[in-house]
């Protein structure tokens, strides 16, 4: 293709781009969820009096005292991520520097290097009110060939995932370089193809607003509005194995488990370690959110603002983060309300402010799923809960988290115990994964349950520099089958140097 073709192109896009940002709206939009800028994170110091601000105790709680001093009497210790008034008061003493603050009605000093400043919760415009770029792709995708784009923010994959959404198998990408010229990305393509595109976008992440040339394989017409649709080809597979599998070395049984499905699987290789009816499609409850995440972490940017239109309150026996209408988080703040808690507000906001509508997100998912290769599965909603049309295998929600846990923002996540989500309102949640603490290798991912699916789990394992994924499916005794798995896989296998 002449470069002059590329110039014109990438020159249109940053006319368009200018254009999207002045004049974008709503109109048809079946969602009202908005987006904003994010504000800076809480940051140590910055105490304001008349404001809140966080315990920052790495895991200890905060003594609050009644005189500035270490000799002060104490009057309670503040738990970690504990939300507090600043009040007038600072001074210096012991070598701290001390802040006055107020705790459940409790007034006293505090050493104030661990308080961070909770920022002003953000000023939430009317739905669609917003000038930024919302996510996704907007501009001209072709039934084949080249196509013009402006992304939403994300990653390559998140663009990949989109595409394919509207018919297109993608093979590559060009952005403006920085400097000059073009950088592409090549789907399928080793690292070193790729190592001039990761240094243009460090991490992987393309900021929103960013003007795309891409390129689709061929046209398989638009994905079918239903669970059942057949999307485009597959344009991001998993990676191929980066090691051999390993042997075992006893050939010790793996354990009697209860659980109606299992499967343990080596990260590195994707080689089957232990399977129980592992291609069964059955129930996964909430161990569907992992592909919730996955498409947000791809698909939009972490520190961009939602407004939720859900209402937990009107949302009976589910696990919830605890959002009403109008309430203002990041996406990175939903995420974690997705993945810790669990919560099924959250699968619903993000899904919303992903595609516009729950339907279209059910299609992202499927999507998706096509595009690793995973043929066992199906979803009808994003958050897992029991429903016509909603099943996934053992096999498939390994293979889902192994490439989940590829993403560093999603590896992060899933191995937090707890979080604080500072939005419009504070909102605290722990971690409903018990083995993160109770078995020293674990470090992620999911737990689920509903009535048809019982209790399932997926988890990931790491020893010596090999990680393991364990997945039980409706097991009545998960954590501690789990256990058994994990030590018996890492036990009775030896992987080759």
């Amino acid at each position: 293709m002449p470069r002059r073709f590329f110039v014109a192109l990438l020159l249109l896009a940053i006319v368009l781009t200018s254009s999207v940002v002045l004049q974008r709206a709503p109109a048809g939009a079946a969602s009202s969820i908005a987006t904003f800028d994010a504000p800076d994170p809480p940051a140590l110091g910055g105490l304001v009096p008349g404001h809140e601000a966080i315990v920052r105790g790495d895991g200890d709680c905060l003594r609050l005292r009644e005189s500035p001093s270490l000799s002060g009497y104490q009057l309670t210790c503040i738990e970690d991520g504990t939300t507090l008034d600043v009040l007038e008061g600072s001074t210096s003493a012991d070598g701290y520097e001390w802040q006055r603050v107020s705790a459940s009605g409790i007034a006293g000093w505090v050493a104030a290097e661990f308080l961070a400043a909770v920022p002003p919760a953000p000023a939430c415009a009317s739905p669609g009110a917003g000038s930024s770029i919302g996510p996704g792709l907007l501009g001209w995708i072709p039934d084949a060939g080249f196509g013009l784009v402006i992304w939403g923010g994300g990653t390559a994959h998140g663009v990949a995932n989109a595409a394919a959404v509207r018919g297109c198998g993608l093979k590559a990408v060009w952005a403006n370089k920085t400097g000059g010229g073009f950088v592409p990305y090549i789907f399928g393509a080793p690292a070193f193809v790729n190592a001039a595109w990761q240094q243009q976008f460090p991490g992987g992440r393309i900021p929103a607003g960013t003007p795309l040339l891409i390129q689709c394989a061929e046209t398989t017409g638009r994905l079918a509005r239903s669970i059942e649709g057949a999307p485009a080809a597959a344009s991001a597979p998993f990676p191929p194995p980066s090691s051999a599998a390993p042997v075992p070395v006893s050939g010790a049984p793996a354990p009697e488990l209860s659980a109606e499905s299992a499967i343990v699987i080596d990260a590195d290789s994707g080689a089957v370690l232990f399977d129980k009816a592992a291609r069964e499609p059955v129930a996964p409850a909430s161990l569907t959110k992992i592909a919730t995440a996955i498409l947000a972490i791809e698909g939009t940017d972490l520190g961009r603002w939602v407004e939720s239109d859900v209402d937990s309150r009107t949302m009976h026996d589910s696990s919830l983060m605890g959002l009403l209408p109008g309430d203002c988080f990041t996406v990175a703040d939903l995420l974690h309300g997705l993945m810790l808690p669990s919560g099924n507000d959250a699968a619903l906001a993000l899904g919303r402010h992903l595609a516009g509508s729950d339907s279209e997100f059910v299609v992202a998912m499927n999507t998706l799923l096509h595009r690793l290769g995973l043929e066992d599965t199906s979803f009808a909603n994003p958050h897992g809960l029991d429903e016509a049309g909603h099943h996934a295998s053992a096999y498939d929600l390994a293979m889902l988290a192994r490439y989940g846990m590829t993403l560093p923002e999603f590896e992060a996540i899933v191995g937090k115990t707890y979080w604080a989500a500072h939005g419009s309102r504070t909102l605290t949640m722990n971690n409903g994964n018990y083995l993160l603490g109770s078995y020293p290798d674990v470090d992620g991912v999911k737990t689920g349950f509903t009535e048809s699916a019982g209790l399932t789990l997926v988890a990931s394992a790491t020893r010596d520099e090999r990680r393991l994924f364990v997945v039980l499916l409706n097991a009545p005794n998960r954590f501690a089958e789990a256990r058994w798995l994990f030590d018996w896989a890492f036990e009775e296998h030896l992987w080759p140097e």
